[in-house]
C-alpha cells in the first residue's frame, strides 16, 4: 500500500511541476501578445498644432538650427515620460540631423498652450522652416524611432501626381 502512495505522490507532483512550467510559458506568450498589439507609431489624439502648418515659436527654440526639432512634451507626473526621456537623449545622440527640446508641464505650461497638447509623452518635430511635419503621443521608443523615421524619409510622394506629369511631359 506504501508502494502506490509514493506513486501517487510522485505523479502528483510531477503534475504541479507540469501545471507551474505551463502556466509562465502561457504568461509569456500574453507578454509577447502585448507586445504585438501595442500601438505601432505615434497616434494622433486630436491635440496638437496641424501637420504642414507653421508652429509657434519657442524663445529658447531656433528650429532653423538643425534639420529637425523634436520637441518632447513631458510632466513631472508621468512614469512613461519618466522612462521615455533618457530613451530620446540617446536616441537624438544617434541622429546629427535632431535637435532634441525636452518640453516640461511643469516649467513651460504656456509652451503646451500655444502647441495645444494636452496629454504627454507628445512628440512633435518641426523642420527648419518651423513647419510642423509630424506630431502624435508617443508611449515607446518604437513609437518616436518610427516618428522620427517618416520625418526623416520626407513627405509621401503622391504616384498619381507623379503619374500625371510623367504624361505631360510626354505629350
Amino acid at each position: 500500500m506504501t508502494g502506490i502512495w509514493m506513486i501517487s505522490y510522485a505523479l502528483l507532483w510531477a503534475t504541479v511541476l507540469a501545471l507551474g512550467f505551463a502556466v509562465l510559458a502561457l504568461l509569456r506568450q500574453i507578454g509577447v501578445l502585448h507586445t504585438r498589439i501595442a500601438p505601432m507609431g505615434v497616434h494622433f489624439a486630436g491635440e496638437g498644432p496641424e501637420l504642414d502648418s507653421p508652429a509657434p515659436t519657442i524663445a529658447e527654440v531656433d528650429y532653423a538650427a538643425s534639420p529637425y526639432t523634436l520637441l518632447a512634451f513631458t510632466s513631472p507626473t508621468c512614469e512613461i515620460c519618466a522612462s521615455l526621456k533618457p530613451a530620446l537623449q540617446r536616441l537624438s545622440r544617434s541622429y546629427d540631423e535632431i535637435d532634441l527640446r525636452i518640453v516640461d508641464h511643469g516649467s513651460d505650461a504656456d509652451t503646451f498652450s500655444a502647441f495645444r497638447v494636452r496629454s504627454t509623452p507628445y512628440l512633435i518635430a518641426v523642420d527648419t522652416d518651423g513647419v510642423v511635419r509630424s506630431r502624435g503621443v508617443a508611449n515607446t521608443l518604437d513609437q518616436a524611432e518610427e516618428m522620427l523615421a517618416e520625418v526623416l524619409a520626407g513627405p509621401p510622394i503622391d504616384l498619381n501626381q507623379q503619374a500625371d506629369a510623367s504624361e505631360l511631359a510626354g505629350s
